[in-house]
This record gives structure tokens, sequence and C-alpha cells, in this order.
């Protein structure tokens, strides 16, 4: 009986672990594409040639899709939905968790040709990364350093959003 009790203690542990949302100096890595801490590496995805593919799952158009390294990355639509597609399979941006204070500002699609995208790791954790300035708005302005990310743990499949200015 000892050990079940102990089993069960040590996947729950365990799981907590693998909830830890993106560290400060991760999301900044995203935002920013270069590294901001020791233990982050990032990889800046050049696109080259991009694809289309109608009725590809669940009611979804894959609108913008990329091959890099053999792995399918891109973002799919449907009606009421906008997603990231990593190799192969979607993650629905409406079910992304929020990190920190996002000034107000919900999950939403964004323009994946206005997007810079990268695969970073941080330890162990590996990301698929994307960052974008709300469509060009603001270039003018002050808002012009806020961005929006999305970060995709690659371990977990959790799919973290985020808003941040990047000054």
């Amino acid at each position: 009986m000892k050990t079940n009790i102990f089993a069960v203690a040590a996947m729950f542990a365990s799981s907590i672990a693998w909830a830890v949302p993106p560290s400060e100096s991760l999301i900044k890595s995203c935002l920013q594409a270069q590294s901001v801490g020791r233990s982050i590496s990032i990889r800046n995805i050049n696109v080259g040639e991009v694809f289309q593919e109608d009725d590809y799952s669940d009611g979804f158009n894959v609108t913008y899709i990329f091959k890099y390294k053999g792995s399918d990355i891109g973002c799919a639509e449907s009606s009421l939905d906008q997603a990231l597609m990593y190799r192969r399979r979607l993650y629905r941006l409406s079910k992304s968790i929020p990190v920190g204070n996002n000034r107000g500002v919900k999950p939403a699609a964004f323009n994946p040709m206005l997007a810079q995208w990268s695969l970073v790791n941080d330890g162990g954790q590996r990301y698929l990364c994307v960052s974008f300035n709300f469509d060009g708005l603001g270039r003018s302005g002050s808002f012009q350093r806020v961005h929006g990310g999305y970060l995709l743990n690659q371990n977990t499949k959790g799919l973290y959003f985020f808003v941040h200015d990047v000054k």
C-alpha cells in the first residue's frame, strides 16, 4: 500500500514539473528572436516555399505550411478558430494557456506571413516559437514594441500565449 501512495505522489510531482509555464527569459528570447539567457538557444527558421492544403482535418484548412528539416510547420484555419500546425498535428490557439500580463489581449489569430518562426531550447525543453507584431500595427508608435507570441512545448504539447513589450 505504501508503494502505491509513493508512486502516485511521484507521478503527481512529475506532472507538476511538466505543467510549468515558460520562463520570462524564454518568452523574451522567443519575442526577440535571440537568446537572452545562458540556458537558451534559438534557431530562427527561414521560411522558404509555402503551401496550402484544403480540408486538412476537423474542418481546418491549412493556409500556411512549410517544411523545415522534414517537419511540417504552419498555420490552419476553420470558421471558428486558428491553429498552429507542427509535425502534422493541430494546436488550437483558443486552447492556448495565457502567460503573464497580456494587457487584456486574448489568444488570437495572427498573420503567419508576418510572423517570425523559430525553434528554441531551454534546458531539456524544446519549443516551436511564433512571434508577431499584430499584423504590423503601430509601426510608427510605441505600440510597435508590443509583440505577441506562442510557444509550443514539443515535450508536453502545451501551447502558451503571451504579449510583451520587447524594448
